[in-house]
């Protein structure tokens, strides 16, 4: 999430009261750099990166920095060389991209918006790469992710600097639960969304929270400074990344979590 997105939702959201104590700051996870992605021209940074089980590749969603342009590139995930690409010029319906994650019940994509109209998730079927009709919501969402363990969707959306909220919803999108809590982060950027069996991951510019199926946060880890982690998920019990480092994007391997996610 950039600058742009930030002063979309800057105003609009009250500061919550929160219930759960959080708890204290962990030590740096070990991220590991296993590749670089060159990116066509046009687009200059990543904003979605998610795991597709059935093609067995990492999908990575680039955009231009007006949000006018979007490359969806799929990725062999143990060579790490772009085997597929598809482009799109949709800033209404794609536009930031803020996450992506596949659902392979209905074998699709979802992504954000975020910057025109922060209301909507965009689907996008996965074999065809075909751009469906956006669903509405009734509440703001920027980073999003599919819980295939509950087949359930959850949002984490900025709250004010350090807050967030987490909602949840069941596979027709109708809102089950929602919870407040503290990231103890000094601003809105709010990056990546992992959920699985209850669990949800997600990061801030220099930390990994992780918040459990209560909306207590269990763990806040720091990462190295100088990268900004966008988006993340799971093949084969290890975490991949997606990161906007110093103009390059790259992936980035992560054995093993300090918690579990159950995955």
């Amino acid at each position: 999430m950039d600058q742009g997105v930030i002063d979309y939702i800057a105003n609009v959201f009250d500061i919550p009261k929160l219930t759960q104590h959080v708890s204290a700051v962990q030590m740096p996870l070990p991220l590991s750099r296993l590749a670089e992605i060159p990116l066509d021209a046009g687009v200059n940074q990543c904003q979605g990166f998610c795991y597709n089980s059935k093609k067995d590749v990492f999908v990575l969603a680039c955009i231009n920095s007006e949000n006018t342009k979007q490359i969806i590139y799929e990725i062999n995930p143990t060579t790490f060389k772009v085997v597929a690409k598809y482009e799109y010029s949709h800033k209404k319906l794609l536009g930031h991209m803020n996450t992506l994650t596949y659902n392979p019940n209905n074998n699709r994509y979802y992504t954000t918006n975020a910057v025109v109209d922060g209301y909507i998730v965009t689907p996008i079927e996965a074999d065809s790469m075909i751009v469906e009709a956006p669903i509405r919501l009734k509440e703001k969402v920027f980073n999003f992710a599919f819980d295939k363990d509950r087949n359930e969707y959850v949002s984490i959306v900025p709250l004010t600097n350090s807050h967030r909220t987490i909602n949840y919803y069941d596979s027709n999108f109708n809102k089950i639960k929602t919870y407040k809590i503290d990231a103890e982060h000094t601003d809105l950027n709010n990056n990546g969304a992992y959920a699985g069996n209850g669990n949800t991951i997600f990061t801030t510019l220099t930390t990994f929270v992780f918040v459990d199926e209560e909306g207590v946060v269990k763990n806040i880890s720091p990462y190295t400074s100088g990268m900004e982690v966008e988006d993340m998920d799971y093949r084969n019990g290890q975490m991949y990344m997606a990161v906007n480092r110093k103009g390059k994007v790259e992936i980035y391997g992560l054995p093993s979590l300090p918690f579990s996610v159950n995955v």
